[in-house]
């Protein structure tokens, strides 16, 4: 009776520390799910599906009409789900937009934004090492892969399913969010769109790295 007791306790506790359900919508197609998909994998084997990674099939370049179509989309799997969201975040990068196409997304969504200025890319070469000036798209995709041929991780592609467990190996989420604290510090001031090099998705990460270990 008593080990009944212990193990009902430990069910309830592990339950109490469960993460609050998460819905990520990603504007990009490959590097940004599979890196959110390996996240996801690792808590729902852990708490069950507390995890949700969506890619809405709309192009965001162009107009800001489609950024509205990206937050509708949010809005509309929201109101689907089977489940109550206790975070919900949308996922996008400057590149795909100009200054003012960019400020405006983030400041018109009514959800978390982990944007990125260049590219989402900035967040995983963080996992390696601070970056404390300008630095184009171009430049980011460069140093990542001088960082994975470095580390013996072989050759950086879009397209990696198993980027997740590359990149977060040796402690590096702790690195990757200390530096983006450095970078957030570095450019603390005006809009987003001339915050770079600046990522929001370790605000993201934070919030989950304690069910990750």
């Amino acid at each position: 009776m008593r080990n009944s007791n212990i193990s009902r306790k430990d069910t309830l506790k592990s339950k109490r520390q469960a993460p609050a359900n998460y819905l990520i919508i990603c504007e990009g197609e490959k590097t940004e799910p599979n890196y959110f998909n390996g996240l996801k994998r690792k808590i729902n084997e852990k708490y069950g599906s507390k995890v949700d990674v969506l890619i809405p099939n709309i192009d965001i370049k162009g107009t800001g009409m489609n950024t509205i179509s990206l937050v509708k989309y949010t809005q509309r799997k929201v109101n689907q789900a089977n489940k109550v969201y206790g975070q919900v975040w949308v996922v996008f990068d400057k590149d795909d937009y100009n200054d003012k196409q960019f400020d405006l997304a983030i400041d018109n969504c009514d959800y978390n934004v982990a944007w990125s200025n260049p590219n989402f890319e900035l967040w995983l070469l963080a996992h390696f090492k601070k970056v404390n000036r300008y630095i184009s798209k171009d430049n980011v995709l460069q140093e990542l892969s001088k960082e994975f041929q470095k580390k013996g991780l072989g050759n950086y592609t879009k397209n990696d399913i198993n980027i997740f467990n590359k990149i977060t190996s040796e402690g590096r989420l702790h690195t990757a969010i200390k530096n983006c604290e450095y970078m957030e510090e570095l450019n603390k001031d005006g809009q987003a769109s001339q915050r770079n090099p600046m990522t929001r998705v370790y605000k993201l990460i934070d919030g989950l790295k304690e069910y990750l270990e």
